[in-house]
């Protein structure tokens, strides 16, 4: 009936478990039981399966237990997104192969929980910046790095106890830090993920999530993940391939105090200088869509950014 229920209101279901033998919060986890959970989350018409890594022992179990659940939800027949915390586990001790990891999963956690501040969303963006030669070319169709879902409106007390979520529309972020959040996961290609009470979203937060033109660039089909290309003090700038030979763009204020400030740099950054070769239009996106014009590619570009706000633009 629960299944019915969220379907017939156009959403999908999903359920978390454990690689274990029990959840990180003490509940049963599926280890050695990999087929008849599989089977079980089918029959209820599940559409997505959250399969954490506490309480397994070893890493050859953690390794096994992941690999087991992907073939026992293959077999079911039904399509259920697999969400691993694979690579979560195994960076403490080892690199993980994100080539086996792709193999059996759908998407992948790299960091810690995503929590409703400004402070969680920005070690997020920074440990992605600084690993991302080793996740970024694993990421594409069939398979993505996972900085964490997005939440909106006030949190419950489900909500808050998981802590996994896109967390704009709750009261730790700013409109302009909300902004920053759904820009950057939109560049790095992250699973949009909403976990919330629905009836409580504000106005401008649903506005913001529903976006259209971001979420055109979070599922471009190309499904190349963005990247850091620049960072000048306070300021970061991002950029994402596009299919069409677009490129997405985000100008990351990472100030805390003060106000607006601008920063400016060459088109010649952009896809090694061949993105406005020999001309390009500019769109931005966020925090308000408006065309910038034609330039050409020795351009510079002046944006203006609020402290911990991010534009978000399309070339």
């Amino acid at each position: 009936r629960l299944q019915a229920q969220v379907h017939s209101k156009g959403l999908k279901l999903g359920i978390y478990s454990d690689v274990g033998n029990r959840t990180c919060a003490g509940f049963p986890g599926s280890y050695d039981h990999y087929d008849l959970d599989a089977q079980t989350f089918a029959s209820w018409g599940v559409d997505l399966l959250k399969f954490d890594g506490c309480n397994c022992g070893s890493l050859e179990l953690l390794a096994e237990g992941y690999r087991r659940m992907s073939l026992a939800l293959n077999k079911t027949g039904r399509s259920i997104v697999y969400a691993c915390e694979w690579p979560f586990y195994l960076r403490p001790v080892q690199q993980p192969n994100y080539t086996e990891v792709k193999q059996y999963c759908n998407h992948w956690r790299n960091y810690y929980d995503v929590y409703d501040s400004w402070n969680s969303i920005k070690s997020i963006l920074e440990w992605t910046a600084l690993h991302q030669d080793s996740i970024v070319k694993i990421a594409g169709p069939g398979g993505w790095n996972d900085p964490d879902m997005a939440s909106t409106a006030t949190p419950t007390p489900l909500e808050t106890s998981a802590k996994k979520t896109l967390v704009i529309g709750n009261f730790g972020l700013s409109w302009d830090q909300s902004v920053t959040q759904m820009a950057m996961w939109a560049i790095m290609a992250a699973p949009l993920f909403m976990s919330n009470d629905l009836r409580h979203i504000s106005p401008e937060a649903k506005c913001l999530l529903q976006n259209k033109e971001v979420i055109a660039i979070n599922q471009d089909p190309l499904g190349k993940q963005g990247y850091q290309i620049l960072k000048d003090k306070n300021f970061e700038l991002w950029e994402r391939p596009l299919s069409g030979r677009a490129y997405a763009m985000a100008v990351l204020n990472q100030q805390e105090i003060g106000g607006p400030q601008n920063f400016t740099f060459s088109l010649t950054f952009l896809g090694n200088g061949l993105a406005c070769n020999p001309a390009c239009s500019v769109r931005q996106v966020l925090p308000a869509s408006r065309d910038w014009g034609i330039y050409n590619w020795i351009s510079s570009l002046s944006v203006e950014v609020n402290p911990t706000g991010t534009v978000l633009l399309k070339v």
